[in-house]
């Protein structure tokens, strides 16, 4: 597994409900336009063994406590945008840098690095 895709699962074990709605809450805000994006994105993840591993990854950490104990819809959208900054880890090399951003931003309000390119955190 990629040492990004590895860090965005490890970090989003760790996201309490308050992280859990920063970044629901931006990617309900955002998430409008990237439809065509993730769909054009998702299909070159098909058939990616790493890409079903790691989405698999997101839908166990969702049924953990800590995302558990955020509403629903939070979590829902949680899980978007955390499968929306999975796909930007994934194409970071095939996406312009505006999309790359538009996918990883919503949960970079919880993760900063997905968007500040720095090696170590800067939260």
């Amino acid at each position: 597994m990629k040492k990004d895709v590895k860090r965005l699962l490890d970090e989003l074990r760790l996201l309490g409900p308050a992280g859990l709605q920063r970044a629901a809450e931006a990617w309900r805000a955002n998430s409008g336009g990237e439809d065509k994006l993730r769909s054009t994105a998702g299909k070159r993840e098909e058939d990616d063994a790493e890409w079903r591993e790691a989405e698999e990854g997101i839908f166990l950490l969702a049924g953990g406590e800590s995302w558990l104990a955020a509403s629903q819809v939070d979590r829902e959208s949680a899980v978007a945008a955390a499968q929306d900054a999975l796909l930007a880890v994934m194409e970071r090399g095939t996406l312009s840098r505006a999309d790359y951003q538009r996918l990883a931003g919503p949960m970079a309000e919880s993760l900063p690095w997905l968007l500040s390119g720095e090696a170590e955190d800067r939260y």
